[in-house]
């Protein structure tokens, strides 16, 4: 197997997942897809993060990046999720959504303290030591909008809400992205 060329930041790459609560479909519409693209342009352009590869589907959002030291997973999607749910909630207020409104509600009903809830509890982060699992977690998140149970488009690039179309067609994606084949060995 192949390991991520040495002449690169030695920081470890992550491949992070973070999921809608009770994977509900809270994430479909546009405005709210921007709320969380915005998010991730937020914490590139503080430095917090170097994004490489991402998708934001439905109910979930995959992607790949590099943490800053003093900015490690655990404290940026905390703060993603913590910035992102206000503003949905806020979004979903202005727009007088109730019916949204009252699922996050209902979603909120076991958390003490909580009115709302958007997020499911934690995220998934797998480090990234070789290239070869790179590629993988790539490609898969640039196929995740094709598969059966989502069918969002017939290709890759046809998906707005990821970093596909760069990749595979040299497009500027909806967040600016470092390209991942550059540690490539």
């Amino acid at each position: 197997m192949s390991g991520i060329r040495s002449d690169f930041d030695s920081s470890p790459l992550f491949f992070l997942t973070t999921t809608a609560a009770q994977r509900k479909h809270l994430f479909r519409r546009d405005i709210i897809k921007n709320i969380l693209t915005e998010s991730l342009c937020y914490m590139q352009t503080q430095k917090w993060i170097r994004l490489y590869v991402f998708v934001i589907m439905p109910n979930h959002i995959h992607f790949i990046a590099r943490f800053d030291v003093d900015h490690p997973p655990s404290s940026v999607i905390r703060e993603f999720k913590k910035h992102t749910a206000k503003q949905i909630i806020r979004q979903f207020q202005a727009e007088r959504n109730k019916q949204s409104l009252l699922l996050l509600r209902l979603l909120a009903r076991d958390v003490p303290g909580q009115l709302h809830k958007v997020w499911q509890q934690g995220y998934d982060s797998r480090m990234i030591y070789l290239s070869d699992f790179l590629r993988q977690k790539a490609t898969y998140i640039h196929n995740n909008p094709c598969q059966p149970q989502w069918l969002l488009v017939q290709r890759p690039e046809e998906y707005t809400w990821s970093s596909a179309r760069y990749y595979l067609l040299g497009i500027p994606p909806i967040i600016p992205v470092y390209d991942v084949r550059e540690l490539w060995v």
